[in-house]
């Protein structure tokens, strides 16, 4: 069962880059309530569930929907399964690839190796496409849609660092080889190849999108994830307008307004999110906002306001305070909405890590090794994580779910009364 089309470019715009020129299919992934989607991948995948902005995103755009969210990743790994071998050989790092991803019955996986392989270069090429198809093999056999992440550039970070100009030239056949074989197979791909190095500057410093030129940054997952959420979904959707004006009435786009009172010294109105916003970037406020999220902009509206200084109070708390003529079209970047969001990337991140140790104990070899003689009786308190990440779904399930919150605004000679 696929809801994907076959194939899918993943664009990433930032400061002054431009959106590429190259044709692409516009594929949407309609997720449903009760799916199950599995991050499976290298470390690309698995310092992801240390960010949370792919599964923020694709929660808060799903307010209705249980969505079950289980990071797979492995750093070092391919897909062959190397780096789940422990002390065993490769076909018993694939053998517990394997049992991981079909204990879990996954309806969606998204899938992100290349990195690591990229290494053996040309000569290497034959065996990756051979391990990738053997491992999808395996994946298709859960009846799961699955979407292929290429490999990301390896980002110049000026010198001492490795120039990487030879590894790119080998990441552009790796990333050829995946976009043909998911062609052939008739499963997504999302070419992360035009996620471009050296983003540009912001609030006067340097933007990169890696720590070390191959590991995304916190901005670089944030800009990333966002980017391929929006691609997945086909639409973030989380901006909106309210505009209100003097007589009593207003009007919303992407939100729910009730309980309107105004006139042209202030208004009293409350307003319910269809979805919650974006989580905000990681980067100093007052940042560029890179090109395609200037959609996802929340603006408030006043039509018919007397001149003077108003201020905006959310749930009694102080917002912004401007002049009419600013109040007329305002951009809001913080507010209960934003804060409840940043919870729930917290929340998730904490389930994740929690669900690491239940999968990924540090002491297994003593617990379910070759040693587990000296400490196996231990192994019995793993599941004991399984209550703790239950706890997490359920602050999930209501974190990721907007509330109503009552907005006013006031002169400022009146602010108080």
């Amino acid at each position: 069962m696929n809801r994907t089309l076959p194939y899918l470019a993943v664009l990433l715009t930032w400061l002054g880059l431009s959106p590429g020129s190259q044709a692409a299919d516009r594929a949407v992934l309609e997720l449903k309530d009760g799916d199950r989607i599995v991050l499976l991948g290298d470390d690309l995948i698995e310092r992801n569930q240390k960010h949370g902005y792919l599964e923020t995103s694709l929660t808060l755009l799903n307010p209705n929907k249980n969505l079950t969210f289980r990071n797979l990743g492995w750093s070092g790994d391919t897909v062959f399964g190397d780096a789940r071998a422990g002390f065993g050989s490769r076909p018993d790092g694939f053998k517990h690839l394997k049992e991981h991803v079909v204990a879990l019955k996954p309806t969606v996986i998204l899938v992100g190796y290349g990195m690591s392989e990229s290494f053996d270069g040309a000569a290497g090429l034959g065996a990756f496409t051979k391990g990738l198809n053997e491992l999808l093999d395996v994946l298709s056999g859960t009846n799961a849609t699955i979407v292929l992440l290429s490999p990301i550039p390896h980002e110049d970070l000026g010198r001492p660092l490795p120039d990487p100009t030879a590894h790119n030239a080998q990441l552009v056949l790796y990333r050829e080889a995946m976009k043909q074989t998911a062609a052939t197979r008739g499963v997504s791909y999302l070419d992360l190849g035009i996620l471009e190095a050296g983003a540009g500057k912001a609030g006067g410093t340097k933007v990169t999108l890696t720590d070390d030129g191959i590991h995304l940054s916190a901005f670089g997952y944030w800009l990333a994830d966002s980017r391929i959420a929006s691609e997945l979904t086909g639409n973030l959707g989380t901006g909106w307008t309210v505009r209100v004006r003097p007589d009593g009435t207003a009007e919303a786009t992407n939100a729910d307004t009730s309980q309107v009172r105004s006139s042209a010294r202030g208004a009293r109105f409350e307003v319910r999110d269809r979805t919650l916003p974006l989580v905000r970037s990681p980067l100093a406020e007052g940042s560029a906002r890179p090109e395609w999220l200037k959609g996802e902009v929340r603006r408030l509206e006043f039509e018919g306001l007397e001149p003077g200084a108003y201020t905006l109070k959310i749930d009694g708390k102080a917002v912004a305070t401007a002049d009419a003529e600013r109040w007329k079209s305002m951009e809001l970047g913080k507010g209960p909405e934003f804060d409840q969001a940043q919870r729930l990337r917290s929340v998730i991140n904490e389930k994740n890590l929690l669900y690491f140790h239940r999968w990924r104990p540090q002491n297994e070899t003593y617990l379910f090794g070759f040693r587990k003689h000296e400490q196996g009786n231990n192994a019995r308190e793993i599941p004991l994580f399984d209550p703790l990440v239950e706890a997490k779904e359920k602050e999930i399930a209501t974190l990721r779910t907007p509330v109503s919150h009552v907005y006013e605004l006031s002169r400022e000679s009146e602010v108080g009364r």
